[in-house]
C-alpha cells in the first residue's frame, strides 16, 4: 500500500466530555460511508447543514458522501467524532481539510458538530487536532469559509488562533486563516486535550 495511503492511528483520540459521555477522534475509513450520511441527515438541523455547507441540503449526496469517505489522508483527511453511548455507535462530528488550488502548502477546513452535542467542547478537540495533522503532514496556511452569521464557528476559530478576514469573492463570507509554522510535537498535540 502507498504510504500516503496508510491509515494514520497516530491521530486516534478518546476524550471524556464533562457531562460524562465518553468520544472518539478518528481519521475517517470508507466503511463510514452510511455513517457520514445520518450524521448529516439526522445530526444536523436544516440550519447546521447550511452553516457548514453554504448551500440547503436534506442529505448528503451519495457522489459526495464517496468523496467523503474515500479519501487519502494527504491531500484529503478527515476525523469523525463518535459517541457509543447505550452500546450504539453515533457519529457526532466531522472535520476536514483539503489541499487547494495546486499548493501543496495551503488547505481548506470543514467542520461540523452534530446539533444536539454543541457547547461540549467537541468542535474545539476536532479543530485542535486538525491543526496539528495538517501541521504534521507539511500544510502551512490552513483556511475556512465561514459565513457572517456563523457567530459560534467564528468564536471557534478566533480562540484557536485564526484571524477573520473579509472573503476575497464572497460578501456573505469571512475567511478564517492560520498560518502554521510551529513543528508538531507531543507537547503540541498534548494541548488539544
Amino acid at each position: 500500500m502507498d504510504a500516503a495511503f496508510r491509515y494514520p492511528v497516530e491521530w486516534i483520540d478518546r476524550f471524556q466530555l464533562p457531562r460524562g459521555d465518553w468520544i472518539t477522534l478518528r481519521p475517517i475509513l470508507p466503511q463510514d460511508d452510511v455513517q457520514e450520511r445520518d450524521f448529516v441527515a439526522h445530526g444536523l438541523t436544516p440550519q447546521s447543514r447550511y452553516l457548514r455547507f453554504l448551500v440547503g441540503l436534506s442529505e448528503l449526496p451519495e457522489a459526495l458522501t464517496q468523496a467523503f469517505t474515500h479519501i487519502d489522508y494527504h491531500d484529503h483527511f478527515a476525523l469523525v467524532a463518535e459517541s457509543f453511548g447505550a452500546g450504539s455507535q453515533t457519529q457526532v462530528g466531522d472535520a476536514r481539510f483539503v489541499r487547494v488550488g495546486g499548493a501543496p502548502e495551503v488547505a481548506e477546513f470543514g467542520i461540523a458538530v452534530g446539533d444536539a452535542w454543541h457547547g461540549l467542547g467537541i468542535g474545539r478537540r476536532l479543530l485542535c487536532l486538525l491543526v496539528a495533522a495538517a501541521r504534521a503532514q507539511g500544510v502551512t496556511q490552513l483556511h475556512g469559509d465561514v459565513l457572517h452569521g456563523n457567530a459560534p464557528m467564528l468564536a471557534l476559530a478566533q480562540a484557536q488562533g485564526f484571524s477573520v478576514q473579509r472573503h476575497p469573492d464572497d460578501a456573505r463570507l469571512a475567511r478564517v486563516q492560520r498560518a502554521l509554522t510551529a513543528p508538531v510535537t507531543p507537547e503540541l498535540v498534548a494541548t488539544c486535550a
